[in-house]
């Protein structure tokens, strides 16, 4: 294997180590809600609220998202059965309707977070810079409670945001 990505493993398993060994009981309960934010139930529950209530003003909006979404799943799906990276957790049980989610390699969670604020972002600037705290933030939960590994969530993160400037484009 090349050794770029030898280091790169390496790196990753070491900063996996370190959270996994130094965790602190508050904050693994404050990151264990925020990392619900990047959770596709929630965000389904949003999108079809948004469509019941606020419909006439944001349905390119929403429709645009859940396609964005839907790409971004088949590409985390693909991407997880061809590398098939265990997560730093050996005990994760994924839900019995996602079962490439016992894979890590790269984080939908990431992938979500930062795909949905770069496609609101776009519609409202002055929020952007809120959306992309947000989505760091999911991404360094998933680091901290040892669901993923940093390259995961990179990678994740990066697909989010290339997803998320190309396909409003395409789509609309």
């Amino acid at each position: 294997m090349n050794t770029f990505f030898l280091k790169l493993i390496e790196i990753d398993q070491k900063l996996s180590n370190y959270f996994a060994s130094s965790r602190n009981p508050l904050l693994k309960k404050v990151l264990g809600v925020l990392t619900h934010l990047g959770t596709g139930a929630l965000w389904i529950t949003m999108y079809g609220i948004a469509l019941i209530f606020f419909h006439k003003d944001f349905t390119q909006l929403i429709f645009t998202l859940i396609l964005a979404e839907i790409i971004g799943l088949l590409t985390i799906i693909i991407l997880k059965y061809i590398t098939k990276r265990r997560r730093p957790v050996v005990k994760y049980k994924p839900f019995f309707l996602a079962p490439w989610n016992k894979y890590s390699f790269p984080s939908h969670h990431a992938l979500r977070s930062f795909l949905i604020a770069v496609i609101l972002g776009a519609d409202y600037p002055g929020l952007l810079p809120f959306l992309l705290f947000m989505a760091a933030t999911i991404g360094f939960t998933r680091l901290y409670l040892s669901k993923h590994y940093l390259s995961d969530i990179i990678i994740g993160a990066l697909i989010g945001i290339f997803l998320g400037m190309k396909l409003p484009k395409l789509l609309f």
